[in-house]
């Protein structure tokens, strides 16, 4: 702008005055910033990019390592430029880099300098299937009078799933032996009715009554073959909309839609691939639509949770589906909620006497009367606050069950 102002007024001075030279410097004035605006309009910059992430699959708030592949695709040379690789939480973008001339491509240049390699670190705040790119290359005229801009190469995605934690044995006591297909049973000593019986627990079947022991020892007893658990498990993660309170819909581009439902995601997480670990055989169970691969198969299953969402509509509960032999012990049951709808409280209650250990986790619930309606039906209830360590909660979920032990 200031050499166009200064042509343009160097030139009326020049006819004024009568000096042909001031004319010519005038003129070669307001045309170096045309000519060097033509070169950022018209110069083409065509460069592929190939990204490879390691790791491929990466958690949140865990860096991965970008690898970039640059290659010109022009038969002329490309001048010094400055990069930037787009990502979609903010900044938006990663800090400007340079990056070397690059040869043209051609026979006689393959492999002699029309590429070239870079890399940064990214460290994904939020999970889900993000598109990491295009690349924006920022450049200048040889004069350094006028700067342009171009798009390089496509988006290609990174997969981010919820955090997971690593949580510590023995600390909720689940019956299990050393796999899925294994049985396990407690038997106590003493005479016959002893060896088969116990004393009833809140929460036990009614039908694992043993009436003759009842009557001989005065309180009601249970069939302690009953108990048996053949290393089974299910979690369950709410995923209807209506169950989060923060789940209001008016979150920017780069924030998660509920705070809340996020944290919910990272324990279903954490305690399905530890019980899996465990040799557990662990069945997912979703209150909306199935969006959650099975745990047979880890990857996929923290993929799909990468990409879990929030759903409307109707919501769809049943604990025993596929169930071969509904007169025995399911296993263990452990819920992930926040504010569960009626319909979906009664639906625990009422199976819950088909487990021998049922946990509510409960992350930033509205009503208390929730926990107290679920305790009293056998449930042992953890209420959290969304970010609440992972491994916090699990030892909570220990210690509510020695207490609850304790009280019989």
């Amino acid at each position: 702008m200031t050499l166009l102002v200064l042509g343009a007024v160097a030139i009326p001075i020049a006819y004024w005055i009568g000096r042909r030279e001031l004319l010519y410097l005038g003129s070669f004035l307001m045309l170096l910033p045309l000519v060097a605006l033509a070169f950022v309009r018209w110069r083409r910059l065509r460069m592929s990019v190939r990204r490879v992430f390691s790791p491929r699959v990466v958690g949140v708030g865990h860096p991965t390592i970008v690898h970039l592949e640059i290659a010109n695709l022009t038969t002329s040379p490309t001048m010094e430029v400055t990069w930037r690789d787009t990502v979609p939480w903010r900044p938006f973008s990663t800090l400007p880099a340079r990056l070397g001339a690059l040869r043209p491509r051609g026979p006689r240049f393959a492999g002699r300098g029309n590429g070239a390699r870079m890399r940064y670190e990214l460290v994904p705040p939020l999970r889900g299937a993000f598109e990491i790119g295009p690349m924006l290359v920022d450049f200048v005229d040889p004069f350094g009078l006028a700067t342009g801009a171009a798009v390089a190469g496509e988006p290609q995605t990174l997969i981010v799933t919820p955090d997971v934690v690593a949580l510590p044995d023995n600390v909720v006591s689940i019956a299990a032996d050393e796999g899925p297909t294994r049985m396990l049973q407690r038997r106590a000593l003493g005479g016959e009715d002893d060896l088969m019986t116990r004393e009833y627990r809140r929460g036990d079947a009614l039908r694992r009554v043993h009436w003759r022991a009842s009557a001989h020892h005065g309180e009601l007893m249970v069939r302690q073959e009953e108990q048996r658990s053949h290393a089974e498990a299910r979690i369950v993660l709410d995923t209807r909309r209506a169950s989060y309170r923060d789940a209001d819909g008016l979150h920017a581009v780069d924030e998660p839609e509920s705070e809340s439902f996020e944290s919910a995601v990272s324990l279903f997480a954490s305690i399905g691939l530890h019980l899996n670990r465990s040799g557990f055989l662990v069945r997912v169970i979703e209150t909306g639509p199935s969006q959650v691969a099975p745990l047979e198969r880890p990857d996929e299953f923290l993929e799909s949770l990468a990409v879990v969402a929030l759903t409307d509509g109707a919501p769809s509960l049943t604990l025993l589906s596929g169930v071969e032999r509904p007169d025995r012990s399911q296993g263990s049951l452990f819920a992930i909620l926040s504010d569960a709808d009626r319909h979906t409280v009664d639906r625990l209650i009422a199976q819950r006497h088909s487990f021998d250990l049922a946990v509510a986790i409960l992350v930033t619930p509205r009503h208390v009367a929730l926990a107290d309606t679920l305790r009293d039906a056998g449930w042992i209830c953890i209420p959290v606050m969304p970010g609440e360590p992972v491994e916090s909660v699990w030892l909570a979920v220990g210690a509510a069950q020695e207490a609850s032990r304790a009280r019989g």
